[in-house]
Formats: C-alpha cells, sequence, structure tokens
C-alpha cells in the first residue's frame, strides 16, 4: 500500500444547450448562480475549454455563454445527481 487515499466520488455530468434569447446574461446568470450556491457540490461548467466556476456570477458572466451554446454542467460531491437535477431544471427555466 502506497499510502494515499483514493477519492471514490464521481462526477455527474450533462451537456446543455442554452435556450434562453439573452444566453447568460446578467439576470440569468444570477438565477444559475443563486441556485448553485444552494448545492453542496463543487458546481463547474466545462465552454469551450475553459472551466468556470458556476457559484461566481462574475466566473460566469465572464464565459460570455450566449443562446445555442452547448456547456458542460459538472456536479461533483455527496449530493452531484440532486444537484445536477436541481441545475438542470433552473437552466431548462430559464428566459
Amino acid at each position: 500500500m502506497n499510502g494515499t487515499v483514493r477519492d471514490e466520488t464521481e462526477m455527474a455530468s450533462e451537456k446543455v444547450i442554452i435556450k434562453s434569447k439573452s444566453g447568460l446574461n446578467v439576470r440569468t446568470a444570477e438565477i444559475l448562480v443563486r441556485a448553485a450556491e444552494t448545492c453542496t457540490s463543487v458546481v463547474e461548467i466545462l465552454y469551450k475549454h475553459n472551466i468556470v466556476n458556476a457559484k461566481s456570477l462574475l466566473n460566469v458572466l465572464s464565459a460570455a455563454i450566449v443562446q445555442g451554446d452547448e456547456i458542460e454542467l459538472r456536479c461533483t460531491g455527496a449530493n452531484e445527481k440532486a444537484d445536477m437535477e436541481k441545475l438542470l431544471q433552473v437552466i431548462e427555466h430559464l428566459e
């Protein structure tokens, strides 16, 4: 045994198309960030080879995600599946 501790946590990951006409502007990004802040998981957005902290409004806005863009939403933690479902619902209902 080499003394390392293996993390058995896996990541929940889903690809999503942003349907909101305004993309993730200040209003819609704030809705997503507030929902992400309630998650116990680490929540990240993978977009154009960048990993963005979904709990940071500034980080989400700086990604400049527009309508029709595909993002990968990632949740890592004990409640990752429940957190993913919650955030997918939020994204689906952004207008």
